[in-house]
């Protein structure tokens, strides 16, 4: 299973284009962690390749999309939010706690826009960076039939 996580493009759906343009096409599931403006229905409304999850950010004023959302594939569970909620910026035990008591394996998450792979416990708390920023990143994240987590975080290039 493999899955293309991006996060906080604000407005760039330039970086998000690209990044599906040369990481997306194998990909399973394509994932938007939030404060994406127009790049969530650009994603839902033009990558009918994968499955397509997308979640609200601090900046996405007046979505309707959900602020977590689970996904519970090759025998994992997974847990997509942006981490505003659970303060991230100033670190992550509150979202490795809830990720825990969610029973969630994997969680993929933005706010920062710099690229985690952190373990919490059994959790594995997982951040792209950001799609939007001066050093654009992605991660592609693979699970492979043993059940191993693959990350490999990746510059979008201009």
């Amino acid at each position: 299973m493999k899955f293309l996580v991006m996060s906080d493009s604000h407005g760039n759906l330039r970086g998000v284009m690209e990044a599906v343009r040369r990481f997306g096409k194998n990909a399973d599931v394509i994932v938007h962690c939030g404060d994406s403006r127009n790049e969530a229905d650009w994603l839902l409304q033009n990558c009918p390749q994968a499955s397509v999850v997308c979640v609200r950010g601090n900046c996405d004023w007046g979505s309707t999309l959900d602020n977590v959302e689970f996904l519970d594939v090759a025998g994992k569970k997974i847990m997509v939010t942006h981490g505003h909620l659970y303060s991230v910026k100033y670190g992550l035990d509150n979202l490795g706690y809830a990720a825990e008591e969610s029973g969630a394996d994997i969680v993929f998450f933005g706010h920062t826009h710099v690229p985690t792979d952190e373990s919490f416990g059994d959790v594995r708390l997982i951040n792209p960076g950001s799609s939007g920023s001066y050093e654009r990143s992605c991660a592609v994240v693979e699970i492979d039939e043993k059940g191993n987590v693959l990350v490999n975080h990746l510059k979008i290039p201009e």
